[in-house]
């Protein structure tokens, strides 16, 4: 079962989105201030999720799950949570990113998480398609131009990319320097990632 949660971060158009709502088996998940997305897309939301200070309290649903401001999971978190209880296999993250840095990073280190439990997160905006890859591989998706991995958490070994403009084969990425920055899918190739030991942060991009 897939899952979309809307956070509350900016969400400039809603265009990129909606290929994802005609997937099969979904839940919506509306955290916090995503519900304003929601509204804007006409969905009515599974679950409406979070501790709700971006909405005065006469205007809060009736049915969502309220939290404390004062808790140790995010609003996203939260929303992530709740689709793993209900049997989500791989999640869908909007208005996760382009709001405050530390929010994005925080939303980051939710994918970091769903890999705990053997699913898999993409945190999605109008340019960028991020996810995390541990001891795997990863077809790219053709539309976003530019690629940049990372090593997350430790050192990356036996990374191979192919269909690039700049190719590797059995290569290690070190977490302290930026050696997988900005490479782009080569004329009339499909992009492939693998790594066999450590996890990468993968970012796909529309824009240069």
């Amino acid at each position: 079962m897939n899952c979309l949660i809307f956070g509350a971060a900016p969400i400039e158009q809603y265009d990129y989105i909606r290929p994802y709502l005609d997937l099969q088996h979904k839940i919506v998940i509306a955290a916090d201030g995503g519900l304003r997305h929601t509204a804007a897309l006409g969905l009515i939301p599974d679950v409406i999720i979070g501790d709700m200070d971006s909405f005065r309290e006469k205007d809060v649903p009736a049915g969502a799950i309220l939290f404390p401001t004062r808790k140790d999971d995010t609003d996203m978190m939260l929303a992530i949570k709740k689709g793993l209880a209900m049997g989500a296999e791989e999640f869908f993250l909007f208005g996760g990113m382009g709001g405050r840095f530390d929010h994005t990073y925080a939303n980051i280190q939710s994918l970091a998480y769903l890999l705990q439990f053997g699913k898999r997160g993409w945190l999605l905006d109008e340019n960028h398609k991020i996810c995390l890859l541990t001891e795997g591989s990863l077809t790219l998706s053709p539309e976003y131009k530019y690629l940049s991995v990372f090593a997350y958490g430790g050192t990356c070994s036996g990374i191979t990319i192919t269909g690039a403009e700049y190719n590797l084969d059995d290569a290690v990425l070190e977490p302290d320097f930026p050696l997988g920055v900005s490479n782009q899918h080569a004329a009339g190739q499909t992009m492939r990632v693998s790594v066999q030991n450590g996890t990468l942060l993968i970012i796909q991009t529309k824009i240069s």
